[in-house]
């Protein structure tokens, strides 16, 4: 028996080494033919160079060939390395703010995650609200609005959401891949992955396309200045993505007074609230006070919640310790930051004009239109990029076709942001490839979910986005 096990195990390990193989020859034929491709354009050397070291870094993440971090912490230091650009440029995103709000919203999961808030809020939600069983999807979504504002790393809201709908959905009783199953999880996902758009701490592809649009307008936005500009459409895009779930749910059974009185049992289970607990929502409540205030203040919300993370390791305090640093993620800034790298560096290259020729002849007409191409040229890159890598590499490009037609480069970020929160499968995005693997989730129903969601978006931001911003007097550059 071991034999045969340690022989599986062997193949396992060929058959990787071998795809890996392949992998690797992929990506140098590509790099290689990239760069004919360049010379027969006769492209100079640094815009030549630019796109062989980018696309050579997107195919790392994208066949995860190396680390993530480590391709991030590598990106920069090639541009430097290959001349394209000089450590100032390539190295530029390390002197923004965005690396230590990373950190700092790093700080704030980690303490809302180990001080039991984040689960006391999402279960007394659905405890509360759980009377059917639309309303427990109902009692999932509220308790994503009240968490999302105070945890900004997106994968780790969505990490908390499943471990909540995995155990709600063994105590209801209900099969993996079942209808119940798939709604329950989609709802913790779609309330995670609709109303981030709405903050500008929400991710790090927004922190990154807001740094993009403010190099271009020399304009900086505050927190609640991102907050109203997205207000109405995240919250009508919230509420529609949960009401597409409610409408597949009418084929499901109705809710039972015993597994009601097992919602209820899930929350008493919890006890009462401790101390380390009213001290977590005191900071979250400061954390929203100074983040709201900001145009006030005139203090950034990054060096905000860096203040206050850093409280968060007083011992009279006692949210955080020693080893709950240990469990924080610091590597993904490599990743983050290098990503960001690839902005600052083609500007300095003729690969902004390139792509934005590219595309032009498909960015004309309307501002309906354009909304519209915008929409759809980010759902397409979801096929090819991950949201991070797609933010990183075309939002320049996008705001400079907006610019041409007269549109708001925020406003242009924001559809773009929109657009790239469409998928139709699971690998388009770590957070719905990890709620789709736990095995809860049927991939028939999901992707029959996710096109009345991705038709839904386009309705809500002609319909409802553009007449706002129109309003608001920001949809002109």
């Amino acid at each position: 028996m071991r034999e045969m096990e340690s022989e599986r195990a062997l193949k396992g390990s060929f058959y990787t080494i071998n795809s890996d193989f392949y992998k690797w020859i992929g990506t140098f034929t590509a790099l290689i033919m990239i760069w004919v491709t360049a010379q027969s354009y006769s492209l100079d050397y640094k815009t030549s160079m630019f796109f062989v070291i980018t696309i050579f870094a997107v195919l790392l993440w994208c066949f995860s060939l190396i680390p993530d971090a480590i391709t991030g912490l590598l990106l920069p230091t090639l541009y430097v390395v290959f001349k394209v650009a000089s450590p100032n440029t390539a190295f530029k995103p390390w002197t923004s703010t965005i690396p230590w709000l990373v950190l700092a919203a790093m700080l704030m999961s980690t303490m809302l995650n180990e001080t039991g808030v984040a689960r006391r809020i999402a279960i007394w939600s659905i405890a509360k609200f759980g009377k059917t069983f639309a309303t427990i999807l109902l009692g999932i979504t509220l308790a994503g609005i009240i968490i999302t504002p105070f945890i900004p790393s997106v994968i780790a809201k969505i990490v908390i959401f499943n471990i909540i709908t995995m155990g709600l959905i063994e105590t209801l009783g209900y099969k993996p891949k079942s209808l119940e199953a798939t709604l329950l999880t989609m709802a913790g996902f779609f309330v995670i992955s609709t109303l981030r758009l709405g903050f500008a701490t929400g991710d790090s592809g927004i922190i990154i396309g807001l740094n993009y649009a403010q190099q271009v307008t020399g304009q900086t936005l505050t927190w609640m200045q991102y907050l109203i500009h997205n207000l109405p459409y995240i919250f009508f895009y919230t509420f529609g993505s949960l009401g597409v779930l409610v409408l597949f749910a009418k084929n499901t059974k109705p809710l039972t007074s015993e597994k009601r009185m097992l919602l209820e049992k899930k929350y008493l289970d919890l006890g009462k609230i401790k101390d380390k607990e009213k001290k977590a929502f005191i900071v979250m409540g400061v954390a929203l006070l100074f983040m709201s205030t900001e145009s006030i203040h005139k203090i950034n919300s990054a060096w905000i919640l860096v203040v206050l993370s850093s409280l968060f390791f007083i011992p009279k305090l006692g949210l955080l310790n020693n080893e709950s640093l240990k469990k924080v993620n610091l590597l993904s800034l490599l990743f983050i930051v290098g990503a960001m790298s690839i902005g600052s560096v083609a500007s300095e290259t003729q690969a902004i004009n390139i792509i934005k020729d590219f595309l032009q002849p498909f960015f004309k007409g309307s501002n309906f239109s354009i909304i519209t191409v915008s929409y759809i040229s980010g759902i397409l890159l979801n096929f090819l990029l991950t949201p991070l890598a797609a933010m990183s590499s075309f939002t320049i490009p996008l705001i400079q076709l907006g610019l041409e037609n007269n549109i708001n480069p925020y406003v242009m970020t924001y559809i773009f942001q929109v657009s790239l929160d469409q998928y139709l499968l699971p690998y388009e995005f770590a957070g719905l490839l990890l709620v789709y693997t736990s095995g809860y989730v049927s991939l028939s129903t999901l992707v029959k979910i996710l096109i009345v969601r991705m038709f839904l978006g386009l309705v809500i931001l002609l319909g409802i986005a553009y007449p706002w911003w129109n309003i608001l007097g920001i949809m002109s550059s």
